[in-house]
């Protein structure tokens, strides 16, 4: 018989196509011809995490989360708040007992507390608090750069609108493998914002005065659902502000003075998910008998819901080019007034014991988790911004970043209308 040299060849060719039918952490099995969807990632890394009772990594699922539209990833974030360890939040379980409950536990050996405690294992979320906290700093980082021109240095009135992204990374993630993501992001935030400005200027009063506003109302997207509201009110002082004079130097370069920029922002976001949960086993260790697994059937909803308030104070300078570009920068401080963070689980699950070869009906569980947390008190951040000039039209993108744990950073993007 002659020998197939290329058996090795063959194996590994074999091995390659079964990791392509193999979805992220190794189970999420998709047909040939169709990527795997964001959901099939979810669905298999909670069954994964389950089996495993342990945690899941927030930086791995950044990269299946970060393919769902604008409205379901911020949900998705709100959902990841599992991830962690520093901290636990108590399931709150309630049991409404079923026909075969008392024989259930006569059989086993078990008691109810035994199966709250096996509950509350499974549905545990770990590091809920600083998750919420991370959360609603990155949601209250979104509202900078939005209601305020830090770069129009000689306008009237104006009129424009942007929209902002923020997210936190931890500045210590090191990759395990050049496969790995790059950074580690632990929180995002979403907004937009529309504005307007009015200076003093005709009343011999170097200020401009600002104020922004969106609402929202909520949009369903699938079995999510969320809603949107911010606004802001400002006031920017101008000092040593440049000349109307048409010199060929200040056409060339052009300083835009000094700019001190106070006000008020107020941001608020909702999110809600509602999801029948697939069956589910898990197993009891009885002092009496062998093989005791209980099925778990129901509904699970999570809501987010966070509210963030916050006193800017911005000291900013501009630089203007060929009257096409500017650049801009400074720094600001901000004061966080109050609002935070509230995150609700609920789940109403149907359970059925398998003990000596029965199926005994054990009731009904209603299970919720809430937490709570503050936004954090203060901060400060640096501000780098560029527009392009094109007549009365203004086109911006405005960086912040504060050197936070996690590092903060935010990019707010729009366009104006100065005169």
């Amino acid at each position: 018989m002659t020998k197939n040299t290329d058996a090795p060849a063959m194996v590994r060719r074999r091995r390659g196509r079964a990791r392509k039918r193999t979805g992220w952490a190794g189970r999420a099995i998709r047909p040939e011809g169709r990527r795997a969807s964001p959901r099939d990632y979810g669905d298999a890394l909670a069954g994964a995490a389950s089996k495993a009772r342990t945690p899941m990594r927030e930086g791995s699922k950044i990269r299946g989360i970060m393919r769902k539209p604008v409205l379901a990833l911020g949900l998705a974030f709100g959902l990841l708040a599992a991830s962690g360890s520093d901290a636990r939040a108590q399931a709150q379980i309630t049991f409404t007992p079923g026909a075969d409950t008392a024989t259930f536990f006569n059989q086993t050996g078990l008691s109810q507390q035994d199966l709250t405690n096996t509950l509350n294992g499974l549905l545990q979320m770990t590091n809920a608090a600083g998750f919420l906290k991370r959360f609603g700093d990155a949601q209250s980082f979104t509202s900078k750069g939005m209601g305020v021109d830090y770069a129009s240095e000689a306008t009237y009135v104006e009129v424009g609108g942007s929209a902002s992204f923020a997210f936190g990374m931890d500045r210590t993630y090191q990759p395990g493998s050049i496969n790995s993501v790059p950074i580690q992001v632990q929180s995002v935030g979403l907004n937009a914002s529309l504005m307007a400005g009015v200076s003093l200027s005709s009343l011999g009063i170097p200020v401009m005065l600002f104020g922004n506003g969106m609402h929202v109302p909520t949009q369903q997207y699938g079995d999510m659902s969320g809603s949107l509201d911010n606004w802001g009110v400002h006031a920017q002082l101008r000092l040593f502000g440049p000349s109307r004079d048409s010199s060929a130097l200040k056409m060339l370069v052009r300083w835009g003075g000094i700019a001190v920029t106070t006000g008020y922002d107020y941001s608020h976001m909702s999110l809600r998910l509602s999801r029948n949960i697939p069956l589910t086993n898990f197993s009891i260790p009885s002092p009496v008998t062998d093989g005791v697994n209980v099925d778990v059937t129901g509904s699970a909803s999570v809501s987010v819901d966070m509210s963030t308030k916050s006193i800017p104070l911005e000291v900013t300078t501009s630089l203007r080019l060929l009257t096409l570009l500017t650049a801009y920068g400074g720094v600001g401080f901000d004061l966080q007034l109050g609002g935070g963070s509230n995150m609700d689980v609920a789940v109403d699950a149907s359970m059925v014991g398998h003990a000596t070869g029965q199926n005994l009906d054990l009731g009904t569980a209603h299970i919720t988790l809430p937490s709570h947390v503050d936004p954090s008190a203060a901060r400060i951040r640096g501000i780098l911004g560029a527009q392009v000039n094109l007549f009365i039209l203004r086109i911006f993108a405005q960086l912040n970043v504060a050197n936070t744990t996690p590092t903060m950073a935010s990019l707010a993007v729009g366009l104006r209308l100065a005169y």
